[in-house]
């Protein structure tokens, strides 16, 4: 792996984890709340796959810039279950993560493309 492929996935993961954190964050506030359990659970299950996600970014695989792609339309659906059941602070959570995260990757895809992932 080249040296800039490291870094980008290094950084790649550095977000993960934080849009993990977030959505823990997010995830509790509403559980603990009681008014949105429903987000709220759905929002502890993210940060679960995020957590999960930050390792597996350090190994890039085929298709994985297609996939960050394709998860516009899982964080529109985030946003709307939150706007739905959580109120709008989980929409803060969608909102890094379709930027940060999947915007990263997106302007990233040359250095992913060097490496043929």
């Amino acid at each position: 792996m080249s040296e800039k492929l490291s870094n980008v996935t290094k950084t790649l993961s550095e977000r993960e984890k934080i849009s993990a954190i977030i959505w823990v964050v997010i995830g509790a506030m509403q559980v603990l709340s009681g008014l949105g359990i429903i987000a709220g659970i759905w929002n502890l299950y993210c940060a679960y796959t995020r957590f999960k996600q930050s390792k597996a970014v350090l190994d890039p695989w085929p298709g994985m810039v297609e996939q960050y792609d394709k998860s516009l339309t899982s964080i529109i659906i985030s946003i709307v279950i939150n706007l739905i059941l959580g109120g709008v602070i989980g929409v803060a959570g969608a909102l890094y993560d379709m930027f940060m995260i999947r915007g990263y990757v997106l302007e990233n895809k040359a250095v992913f493309e060097e490496e043929n992932v």
